[in-house]
């Protein structure tokens, strides 16, 4: 656990591209292995059943060459009892006679190199208890000697039928004991032997056999264990299986061929009963601690069973090139992995690295900066929104900074107002009192008007107030306004009284109406009327101020939205509207000259003003 802890700790700590890196080329790394230990499985097997099929191969020509010769062998064996000039040697011959053994021996030596006169044949003989009929060049037996051995046994055991005698020593089956020491061409040899039930029909086609009593000729044909494993032994002379062996055993699983040099030394292997069922195919095995692969087939004549071992790491010594191919192979693709993982995490982790530099310039207070969009996937969209959430940060701050500067530019005129409001209010207030003492009521009430329109001014330095300290405010004005143009106009007020206690900009119908008087009445002599109405539209308050005086034209409106005319009250009102509410807010001028001009002032949603209101009592 502490080991995991550690690791977790060691992940949690390594920056994302490396992370991203070692992730990437271990994944690739993977299967790039598990690719090359699958490619390395399947070439091995493929290079085992291709050697498996040549060794069963050579294997069954091996047998068929060998089947070929062997029964051709039983063949001529089978007619050499009905041969009349055998029978005519045999009956004929005189054992005190040494001239008629020698003439016996001549036609009987060329009867049998008539039949077994081929180079593949060591040596073949006729086997009399008084003397032994054949070529002698090569090797001679004896007659005394051949009658007490396992050969002459084997051919009474196959009763006329011809018997094969596995590799044996010549010595030691014909009691050679002064041979034992010697080393000699026919030292090992095989031998069939057969015994030989003469027969004859003569000149008047009397069937003839050999008379009772008389000991069977027995016929013995000879090979050498090299003839029959020559092909075995050029195979492995032109194969570059360097530890390849082969053989042939009997059906008692004794040694006839070993390419381990004496097969009379050779013991019964381990595999021999499964290959004995069996009879042809292939398996391997575990002999002395080595895997070995081993083909095998019987023989249709003998049932002898051929065989090839061959280790398996013999078998796939050609899989070392392949190995190292595909070690060098492996290596590349690990390079140009780590290669492509790394120029992927750049890429991948480019783009953030690029945000978070720019987040950084960001904490700096550097709300400029701009991230370049590339791409549409997750990366792509998330710098997207970055550079969205940037530009939002930066409108809020420049309406923040925007909204307190226009604070601070409202306590300066403030302030520059202020220079003695109390001096100011009571110089008013003296000049009200003077009035009154000379019975100029209206005088006195204009100044009372003005002193309190002063004092409520003054007093509140916020850039919103109620609802109904404005129309207070609006109402005081209008007095003074009324008294100038001596009751030129009327003034009506309409108003929900839900929205007395709303908090609006202070003074924000103070420059319409003022527009209405001056501009729209002023050539009127008289009944000039001024609506001023308030009122919740859904979920909007809207004002207006309207009146009945000359209207104004479209030119002349077309030219104040454009800003080519200047109204600086009605400017001065909409840019506030508009960063207290929103851009969709502000003011709509309707006009028809000579019918008058009507101020629509759309303002925030009831509850938003409502807001406003519970944060300015804050």
């Amino acid at each position: 656990m502490p080991i995991f802890r550690q690791m977790t700790e060691w992940t949690g700590n390594v920056k994302f591209r490396l992370k991203l890196f070692i992730s990437y080329f271990l994944l690739v790394s993977f299967i790039i292995i598990i690719l090359g230990f699958t490619y390395y499985q399947i070439s091995a097997s493929n290079m085992l059943r291709n050697v498996q099929e040549s060794l069963g191969n050579v294997v069954m020509n091996n047998n068929q060459l060998l089947d070929e010769k062997l029964r051709d062998i039983r063949d001529k064996s089978e007619v050499l009892p009905i041969d009349n000039e055998l029978y005519q040697a045999i009956i004929d011959v005189k054992s005190y006679d040494s001239e008629s053994l020698v003439i016996a021996d001549r036609k009987i030596t060329n009867i049998l190199f008539k039949y077994f006169g081929s180079d593949d044949i060591y040596s073949s003989f006729i086997v009399t208890p008084e003397f032994t009929f054949g070529n002698t060049v090569r090797m001679f037996v004896a007659p005394d000697n051949f009658f007490s051995s396992k050969l002459y046994r084997a051919s009474i055991e196959s009763q006329g039928d011809l018997a094969w005698v596995p590799t044996y020593s010549y010595a030691d089956t014909f009691q050679e004991e002064g041979m034992n020491d010697l080393s000699f061409e026919f030292d090992r040899l095989i031998s069939a032997v057969k015994e030989l039930n003469l027969t004859f029909i003569d000149e008047k086609g009397i069937f003839r056999t050999m008379p009772q009593g008389i000991k069977r000729p027995v016929l013995m044909v000879s090979l050498t264990p090299e003839f029959i494993g020559r092909l075995f032994t050029e195979y492995a002379q032109k194969s570059n299986l360097t530890h390849l062996s082969y053989g042939i055993l009997n059906k008692d699983g004794d040694s006839v061929v070993s390419s381990a040099g004496d097969p009379i030394a050779e013991r019964k292997p381990s595999w021999f009963d499964a290959a004995a069922v069996n009879k042809r195919g292939s398996m391997q095995q575990v002999i002395n601690g080595q895997k070995m692969l081993i083909s095998y087939s019987q023989m249709e004549s003998t049932g002898w069973i051929s065989y090839i071992e061959v280790p398996v790491a013999d078998a796939l010594q050609e899989l070392k090139a392949i190995r190292s191919y595909s070690i060098v192979f492996l290596a590349i693709m690990l390079i140009v992995s780590a290669i492509l993982a790394y120029l992927l995490s750049i890429m991948i982790t480019k783009p953030i690295i690029r945000l978070r530099k720019a987040m950084k310039m960001m904490e700096r207070g550097q709300f400029q900066v701009h991230v370049p969009e590339r791409g549409h996937d997750e990366i792509g969209e998330l710098v997207r929104t970055f550079n969205g959430m940037n530009v939002r940060i930066q409108t809020l701050i420049e309406e923040n900074y925007a909204s307190l500067l226009r604070q601070k530019e409202a306590e300066l005129m403030a302030l520059n107002l202020q220079l003695n409001p109390h001096f100011l209010y009571n110089t008013l207030t003296t000049l009200y009192w003077i009035a009154v003492e000379n019975n100029q009521t209206e005088m006195s009430r204009i100044m009372l008007s003005l002193a309190e329109m002063l004092q409520t001014t003054t007093r509140n330095k916020d850039e919103t107030w109620p609802l109904q300290t404005d129309l207070g405010w609006l109402d005081k004005y209008m007095y003074i306004m009324a008294s100038r143009f001596e009751n030129l106009f009327t003034i009506t007020y309409e108003v929900d009284e839900r929205l007395h206690n709303m908090n609006v900009p202070k003074l924000f119908l103070q420059p319409f109406v003022e527009n209405a008087i001056i501009h729209g009445l002023a050539e009127m002599e008289e009944g000039g009327i001024i609506a001023v109405k308030g009122w919740i539209d859904e979920d909007r308050v809207i004002f207006s101020v309207e009146d009945n005086g000359v209207g104004i034209s479209r030119e002349h409106i077309d030219g104040i939205r454009s800003g080519k005319v200047r109204s600086t009250g009605m400017a001065n009102v909409e840019k506030r509207i508009k960063l207290l509410y929103g851009a969709s807010y502000g003011i709509d001028i309707y006009s028809t000259e000579g019918q008058g001009t009507r101020i629509v002032i759309q303002m925030g949603t009831f509850q938003e003003t409502s807001m406003m209101k519970e944060g300015a009592s804050a």
